[in-house]
């Protein structure tokens, strides 16, 4: 029996562009892999995370590791399985400055992609049955 440690997703709760991305990768959550809390709430302190959050990255805690950016979301990829493990997998192949690079357009952009606002609601299992 293969056992797998729980990720720790810790997304910035103003930003519609994170909520939708966090409600799509919850969907996807089939095997409950990944926890979601707010980059500034209880889980984020207790990981020692900045006062505040890192409102500039997604971060995710696998284990005792601390992973942001395009590392985070293949990390988030792979935790979900399927062929979004696959695609995790083979993204580790692209040039980390590439896949950084092109996190940090999306980034940079995400309240015109989403707007802003307290976009943010951490669902339960029963709001997010498709």
């Amino acid at each position: 029996m293969v056992t797998h440690v729980p990720i720790i997703v810790l997304i910035d709760g103003d930003c519609a562009l994170c909520h939708a991305t966090t409600v799509w990768f919850a969907r996807r959550n089939r095997e409950g892999r990944l926890i979601f809390a707010t980059n500034q709430g209880v889980t984020a302190k207790i990981a020692q995370e900045p006062p505040g959050g890192d409102p500039d990255t997604v971060v995710v805690w696998v284990g005792s590791h601390r992973l942001t950016r395009s590392d985070a979301i293949l990390a988030m990829l792979q935790a979900v399985g399927g062929v979004w493990a696959w695609a995790g997998f083979l993204g580790q192949f692209c040039p980390k400055a590439w896949r950084d690079g092109l996190y940090s357009v999306v980034a940079r952009r995400r309240k015109k992609f989403g707007g802003e606002g307290n976009a943010c609601t951490l669902l339960s299992p029963f709001d997010l049955a498709e």
